[in-house]
């Protein structure tokens, strides 16, 4: 055989050769690719459930805790000193708080700033409504009044706020899913 035989059997096994590891990359990468699809929906299928929960609970804070329905609940007609009235709310809502505290990791920073700021307007509410009427002057009943014609005041609500994000969060879950 010549050389110039030898070249051109060398040029056919070289590109033999490119072609084979072209086609071998080709199906490797399909086959990264593939494992990554599979290893999020497993990771969605795992996650999902729990995000929408933390969403659910966001969601029963919000609307527990909202001045609106927290109030009624907590009966300040009950209450013979507003100071105690004050009290409890500041308790029942930090305590509401912190218990979901642990779920903000399964929802986005978004909704979470929402609820949280909702929480501090609430606490920013209370705080100058007692600055402005006394609690140790003002029956729990008017102090509850006072503190109602102050909330509904703002414009918009902070819970209402809150609650629009939770619903667009969820709305973007539902999407993925």
């Amino acid at each position: 055989m010549t050389e110039s035989h030898w070249a051109s059997l060398l040029i056919v096994a070289l590109s033999g050769i490119i072609s084979a590891i072209a086609v071998l990359v080709f199906f490797w990468r399909r086959e990264v690719a593939e494992r990554r699809r599979l290893l999020y929906q497993q990771v969605l299928q795992t996650t999902l459930p729990l995000r929408l929960q933390a969403l659910e609970r966001a969601a029963l804070f919000l609307e527990r805790n909202d001045p609106n329905n927290l109030l009624p609940r907590l009966g300040p007609h009950t209450f013979q000193r507003t100071a105690d009235l004050v009290e409890q709310i500041f308790r029942v809502v930090q305590a509401e708080y912190l218990h979901n505290a642990a779920h903000q990791i399964y929802m986005g920073p978004a909704t979470w700033i929402a609820l949280r700021t909702a929480k501090n307007a609430l606490f920013q509410y209370l705080q100058s409504t007692m600055v402005e009427h006394p609690p140790h002057q003002t029956a729990p009943l008017v102090w509850v009044e006072k503190f109602k014609e102050k909330w509904r005041a703002q414009n918009p609500d902070p819970f209402q706020i809150a609650l629009a994000q939770v619903h667009r969060e969820m709305q973007l879950l539902a999407e993925i899913s």
